[in-house]
């Protein structure tokens, strides 16, 4: 199935179920073809068929059913890979988190979302632990041993499985030790749909190679990577710790096609080549795709230089995914983020337009003139069902008429495009990864030096940086380095802040909140 063929048939959701039919799918096709490698090591699409059929016995036999969630706590990794794909064969809805999370971050999330198991797949110990660590941490057993790493899991609780019309595949947590925590609900024809998408925009096919960076509990990393790879039949090569010159080596090679990454790992493949002086008359990488920051057309023009490709742009959101995209080898400026994704609208709203007037069809909000900026909200297809067990953030953004308000702010230029001016929310963006600043807050005021802490995102080229500010408690003082090392104990590293600053007090509006505009003043 390449885009064109796509294209002419019916939509994927309506020829499959779910997405680990697809494997079985590419294995009556061309099942010898591999289709993921790692580490050298290549399983066909026959042989990841039969994988999933046994990890997905295991998983019954262990106690999982259809509707159960299961948290799977991994790094990229075939094994990885196999658990997800066995997990929806079983019929269950899956929650994949990061395996560099905090284990005090993974049980606040399983105490919120009541898992019936967590389960994790191991990889080589002389190529990471930390998975393993966390798997002996959480007492898990062996689940099943796979030739590409044993796969480890806690006993089944009880736990009420999902509503079976739901149909839910996927439960992804964006954010979560403080509150409630925030799970985007994916059903299973979405997941199908968002990876059809992915393969009709980048044209991909079976002879394309894909390289996975971005974690798969990331949704660039499941929908954009695995799922579009198993929609395209394409080979997908995945590593548990990246190794950017490993990277480079097979792209020097021809033996990638398309990648998806953060601008600032362009940066780090280009500052690669030069520092080893690489041959990349070679390459073959046709679709060079770049989101989480603006797109410096600096950068893009040296990226073109040396590997011939032409870096694109694209806009979405693990609640919405895609929205844009900018077409393979279109020029965009820095801030671009494309045309609507087939399927999808796209309207600009202005700041009061969630409490306006119905417009048509008992739509709320009203869209700014021609030109002007506004909150994006986007309809379509790929679109969320809601947050898990939090009706008042799905109110939140979820409006009547099917939209999503997604907090962005973005104006549409004369050519079309969407183009990013700004965010309404606090989220902070880094290297791709969302954090919550009240996440890095909790942790900090945990100190019993510290009264009172304020996160806010620093710009850098390319990219956000995690910035606190922090005051002392009574009689106390504070160890910057002492407080950062305290922090790190309960938060992921991409959220632990590059830089604290302590100041004397927090500036404080009218309501009593702080003032996190003057703070940002001061970077």
């Amino acid at each position: 199935m390449n885009s064109v063929e796509l294209q002419a048939e019916s939509r994927l959701a309506d020829r499959f179920g779910r997405f680990h039919q697809l494997v079985s799918h590419w294995a009556g096709l061309h099942g010898d073809a591999p289709a993921l490698v790692e580490n050298g090591r290549r399983v066909t699409w026959t042989a990841l068929d039969a994988l999933t059929d046994q990890v997905a016995s295991a998983l019954t036999g262990a106690g999982l059913r259809a509707q159960d969630r299961i948290l799977i706590v991994a790094e990229n990794s075939i094994s990885a890979i196999a658990l997800v794909t066995a997990a929806n064969r079983v019929g269950a809805c899956c929650s994949i988190l990061n395996a560099r999370m905090t284990a005090s971050e993974i049980r606040s999330i399983a105490a919120f979302a009541e898992p019936r198991m967590i389960a994790f797949p191991l990889v080589d110990a002389s190529v990471s632990n930390v998975a393993r660590k966390l798997s002996a941490e959480f007492d898990a057993s062996p689940l099943i041993d796979t030739p590409f790493g044993q796969i480890t899991a806690c006993p089944a609780q009880d736990s009420t499985p999902n509503d079976a019309s739901d149909d839910l595949g996927l439960i992804m947590f964006t954010s979560g030790t403080t509150g409630t925590p925030k799970g985007v609900m994916l059903t299973n024809a979405t997941l199908l749909a968002q990876g059809e998408a992915q393969v009709i925009n980048r044209e991909l096919t079976p002879d394309d190679s894909i390289y996975l960076v971005s974690p798969i509990a990331h949704a660039i990393g499941l929908s954009s990577n695995v799922i579009s790879a198993f929609a395209s039949g394409a080979r997908l090569h995945v590593a548990p710790q990246f190794n950017v010159a490993e990277l480079v080596t097979r792209i020097a090679a021809g033996d990638v096609t398309m990648m998806v990454a953060v601008p600032q790992l362009y940066t780090r493949i280009l500052e690669h080549i030069a520092r080893e002086g690489l041959d990349m008359s070679d390459c073959r990488l046709r679709v060079g795709a770049s989101g989480g920051a603006p797109l410096d057309p600096a950068l893009k023009a040296r990226v073109k230089e040396v590997m011939g490709v032409t870096l694109s742009n694209g806009y979405g959101a693990t609640e919405f995914v895609p929205v844009t995209r900018v077409p393979i080898g279109r020029e965009a400026d820095s801030n671009v983020v494309g045309l609507p994704s087939p399927g999808v609208e796209v309207r600009i709203v202005n700041e009061t337009g969630a409490d306006v007037a119905p417009g048509e069809s008992g739509e709320i909000g009203a869209d700014v003139a021609p030109g002007e900026s506004g909150e994006i909200w986007a309809r379509g297809p790929f679109c969320m069902k809601g947050y898990f067990r939090n009706p008042s953030e799905t109110d939140a953004v979820l409006k009547p008429g099917g939209w999503l308000a997604t907090g962005d702010l973005g104006e549409i230029r004369a050519v079309g495009m969407l183009a990013i001016v700004g965010r309404k929310k606090e989220i902070i963006i880094r290297s791709g990864f969302n954090v919550d600043p009240a996440d890095g807050e909790a942790a900090l005021t945990a100190h019993p030096d510290v009264m009172e802490s304020a996160v806010v995102g620093g710009t850098v080229p390319g990219n956000e940086e995690v910035v606190a500010f922090v005051t002392a408690a009574p009689g106390k003082t504070i160890d910057v380095d002492a407080l950062s090392t305290f922090a790190r104990q309960s938060l992921t590293a991409y959220k632990v802040p590059s830089e604290i600053i302590v100041i004397d007090t927090m500036p404080i509006g009218p309501t009593g909140k702080i003032q996190k505009a003057l703070l940002k003043e001061r970077l």
